[in-house]
């Protein structure tokens, strides 16, 4: 007879959300000896696979709660993937349509999962301004103000159609139709929304009162320094403001990739001069051309730069290592951590990395050894990585 142990039971998917797990890396320590233990955050174990799973629940409960949008309304997003993934879970509690803006540049795999969970998603270009007609957040914008010129509520089917529209006028280029509807003057109402994860006071908050809370918890309060990469700058704004009130000595270091304005912003450019140093990367969920309401530069101690070979590089390791199939994001964090603590010759103080996603997003990205040399990436991890050992 089998003996089965029954543990704790859940009513619904939104109670899964948060109280993920901190390993000790004992591998990675020992692999690049490491004189400091070294512990991730797993954020991949939320259901959506990703931390934005914190955000995409507090964001749209409190725009219930606001009046934002109602029932049968539509969810409107500019997503690198991971906050659609997250948003199209809390709306099955709202029954919301979704749809989703998002660069060419993001895994295949990110746009099937949300579809997958009834979304639809519009690809729009990459190199482009945040500005452009064109880009993902003007697209987000456009749609919105479509619907919201139409005053009443979608089926699916018309939204279908309204979807492939749009698309359509993406690849079409047909910047002048998109910008006469980014400047309609229309009034907004509760048949779609923008949750904008980038100005959404609401993203940092939920990292201060869950995944910050969590840290300061789990580690009994004896954190010393935490590493985050620095997306909308919600997750290590909210963490940073938390813990820092617990105790004012315990470091936030923010990681960025090469090509991003952050690092620039915090040696004292403005976004205009920092955007001349600006382009494009293959990491995805990390890095801005923008300067989000969501982030507070100042909180940061300091930021850390990483390329996208050392950070596909890492994450690979730590699949082989100790057994973590992570996201590239999640690479670029620890090897900006290891590069940090050698650096600064660190001993003996309580060490957290944020891991941000699964890998299993990017299983035909940087996983893919064809990928990655199709790509001009070297597939030799150890070789990339040693000269950090």
């Amino acid at each position: 007879m089998l003996n089965i142990l029954y543990g704790d039971t859940y009513s619904d998917i939104l109670s899964l959300i948060g109280n993920t797990p901190l390993l000790r890396l004992q591998k990675l320590e020992g692999y690049f000896n490491l004189d400091t233990p070294l512990y991730a955050k797993l954020e991949f174990y939320n259901p959506g696979g990703s931390v934005k799973d914190r955000i995409a629940l507090y964001m749209l409960s409190m725009a219930v709660k606001d009046g934002l949008i109602k029932p049968g309304g539509v969810i409107i997003e500019p997503t690198s993937g991971n906050t659609g993934i997250g948003l199209a879970i809390v709306s099955k509690a709202y029954d919301f349509k979704l749809v989703f803006t998002m660069p060419k540049k993001m895994s295949m795999e990110k746009e099937l999962i949300l579809e997958a969970y009834g979304g639809y998603v519009i690809r729009t270009p990459t190199e482009v301004s945040p500005s452009d007609p064109l880009s993902y957040y003007s697209i987000a914008d456009a749609l919105r103000n479509y619907i919201w010129s139409l005053n009443r509520a979608l089926d699916q089917e018309e939204l279908r159609s309204i979807i492939e529209y749009f698309q359509m006028l993406v690849d079409q280029g047909e910047s002048g139709t998109l910008r006469r509807f980014l400047e309609m003057d229309v009034e907004p109402n509760p048949y779609a929304y923008i949750p904008n994860q980038y100005f959404n006071k609401y993203n940092p908050i939920a990292h201060y009162e869950t995944t910050g809370r969590e840290i300061w918890r789990q580690t009994g309060g004896d954190v010393d320094i935490v590493f985050a990469g620095i997306g909308t700058g919600g997750t290590i704004t909210g963490i940073a403001r938390y813990l820092k009130e617990k105790r004012g000595d315990i470091k936030i270091i923010g990681i960025d990739p090469e090509g991003s304005v952050y690092h620039h912003i915090k040696k004292g450019l403005t976004i205009k001069e920092a955007l001349k140093y600006a382009s494009t990367y293959k990491v995805e969920g990390i890095g801005e051309d923008i300067l989000p309401d969501t982030v507070d530069i100042d909180i940061i101690d300091d930021i850390v730069v990483v390329d996208d070979q050392h950070s596909f590089s890492m994450a690979r390791l730590l699949a082989r290592l100790e057994g973590l199939l992570a996201g590239g994001s999640s690479g670029s964090a620890l090897y900006g951590a290891i590069k940090y603590i050698k650096d600064k010759g660190i001993q003996d103080k309580y060490v957290v990395v944020i891991l941000p996603d699964t890998g299993r997003n990017y299983l035909t990205r940087f996983y893919s050894d064809e990928w990655m040399t199709s790509n001009g990436f070297e597939i030799d991890d150890d070789k990339v990585l040693r000269s950090l050992r």
